[in-house]
């Protein structure tokens, strides 16, 4: 199919389909008695079997639908859920519109690419649907300021897959830093990625991974309608590397490292530990306001294109002064660290460290080796845990700090999915609301364009766009690809 003709039947006159029916602000649908909420699921790969055994538990809601443009993995997650329920109640939908316009389903959970993520979650809460969306929420700067004015016009409750702010280890770790137990903090280290061809930063496009195989990874796949897997995104040959054929049991990697389609381990992994770094900065509502390129080497593994993959640092404006963020690799065994005047607190999943009385401490890589050993300052440690030794850390964290924690006045949460079909009743704002996840992925953004570009640039937190003159030729939004599927409020 040529471009042209593809833009016009699957881009401007399948996205008028929806066109006029989008509604103003209204609350939770009125339910009969004994009548539970509806929830659909799009996107339906290995996320997706996660997400539903989670809201499966719920006796309060019913999953009425599973929808996928590769009919073999819709149907067979319709068929899990069945299962589950014992009757045919959930049922195979292959064109997501049908999901967004139907007025009996409350809630939708969007586990699809994350080129697919703004567009989808947009429509329904015009829709009236209050949104579950996966991390990284949207692919670009633009996609994110719409998706937060949808969250506001529509009053929608929307919550992120930012799974991490209902873990116990992470709210304690936030906890002691917004409660100041470790005083001023001044660096924060976010550590993800390079993970051998993945990297850290996404890469340039690449239609196949192993171009001699080429044949095999791009054979006709009659279950898939590739048009509509990509969106969004512009046209190139079917790969099975990016949409894989049938059920699979593992999280594909190839369209993340997409410059089309994901933007890497930034927004992968970055989604998740720069989004505990958020949290404990207390910028849930703001950002960094410049961002300094990095000093690493530059990859010289040809897929990443030339590219550094780590070592960019994003510079947060605190009363006190500033912080500085750095990303690191996964050699530093730690998601999120943070240095304050009094103190570090180190945390991942399954396992948290504190230091209490440090003083401040600039976090050289000796001293970055230190902390991800526990080997520094071993007399200073107040706590420390992981694995079988995790819960007695927060036992003790929790008994030896309570003043500080309850100074913190975080959100609690101790369950993300209840969180969210908790607040669709109460209609109040989720642990990790559109703004919050839109926030957090403006992070992951700020990186990959960085790397990307090999640029520094000052950042405006307010308006969401580069400051002061610079950022010159980098665009904020889809410039290739779109094909009627434009992302707006």
């Amino acid at each position: 199919m040529d471009i042209n003709r593809r833009h016009f039947i699957f881009g401007s006159a399948a996205a008028l389909s929806l066109a006029g029916c989008a509604t103003g602000k209204v609350g939770a649908r009125q339910l009969k008695p004994g009548e539970k909420r509806t929830m659909a699921l799009i996107g339906c790969g290995k996320q997706i079997h996660h997400l539903a055994k989670q809201f499966l538990k719920n006796d309060k809601i019913t999953i009425v639908a599973a929808c996928d443009c590769d009919r073999v993995r819709a149907k067979d997650e319709a068929d899990r859920i069945n299962k589950k329920y014992g009757n045919g109640g959930c049922r195979v939908v292959y064109d997501f519109r049908e999901i967004i316009k139907d007025p009996a389903i409350d809630m939708v959970c969007i586990a699809t690419p994350d080129h697919w993520h703004a567009y989808m979650c947009v429509e329904a809460m015009k829709h009236g649907k209050d949104v579950f969306c996966e991390k990284p929420l949207t692919w670009s700067v633009h996609e994110a300021r719409e998706v937060m004015a949808a969250e506001k016009k529509y009053d929608r409750v929307f919550q992120t897959g930012s799974m991490q702010r209902s873990w116990r280890e992470f709210r304690d770790a936030v906890a002691l830093v917004r409660g100041g137990f470790i005083g001023d903090v001044k660096y924060v280290d976010a550590n993800f990625g390079p993970g051998g061809r993945g990297g850290a930063p996404s890469q340039p496009v690449r239609f196949w991974e192993n171009p001699e195989n080429a044949a095999n990874e791009g054979a006709p796949n009659p279950d898939v309608d590739w048009a509509m897997w990509l969106g969004p995104a512009a046209m190139r040959p079917y790969s099975d590397r990016h949409a894989p054929r049938g059920v699979h049991n593992f999280f594909p990697y190839f369209w993340r490292c997409d410059d089309d389609l994901g933007s890497g381990y930034c927004g992968d992994w970055g989604a998740h530990h720069l989004d505990i770094a958020q949290w404990g900065l207390d910028m849930d509502r703001s950002g960094p306001y410049k961002v300094i390129r990095s000093d690493e080497p530059h990859s010289t593994d040809l897929c990443h294109g030339g590219r550094r993959l780590f070592g960019v640092k994003l510079v947060f404006k605190k009363p006190y002064g500033d912080v500085v963020l750095t990303h690191g690799s996964f050699a530093n065994k730690w998601g999120t660290v943070f240095y304050g005047t009094k103190g570090i607190v180190a945390v991942n999943r399954g396992k948290i460290a504190v230091w209490s009385g440090t003083g401040l401490v600039t976090p050289t890589p000796e001293i970055r080796m230190e902390v991800a050993n526990c080997k520094f300052m071993a007399d200073k440690i107040l706590a420390g845990g992981s694995g079988k030794t995790l819960g007695q850390a927060l036992d003790t964290i929790e008994k030896q700090c309570p003043e500080f924690i309850a100074k913190s006045g975080i959100y609690v949460s101790t369950d993300h999915y209840r969180n969210f079909t908790d607040c669709v009743e109460s209609r109040k704002l989720p642990i990790t609301d559109a703004e919050t996840g839109c926030r957090s992925a403006i992070l992951c953004l700020l990186c990959n364009m960085s790397y990307k570009h090999d640029i520094g640039f000052d950042w405006d937190p307010v308006k969401n766009e580069f400051a002061n003159g610079t950022g010159h030729g980098i665009s904020l939004r889809r410039d290739g690809g779109c094909n009627g599927w434009e992302v707006k409020a």
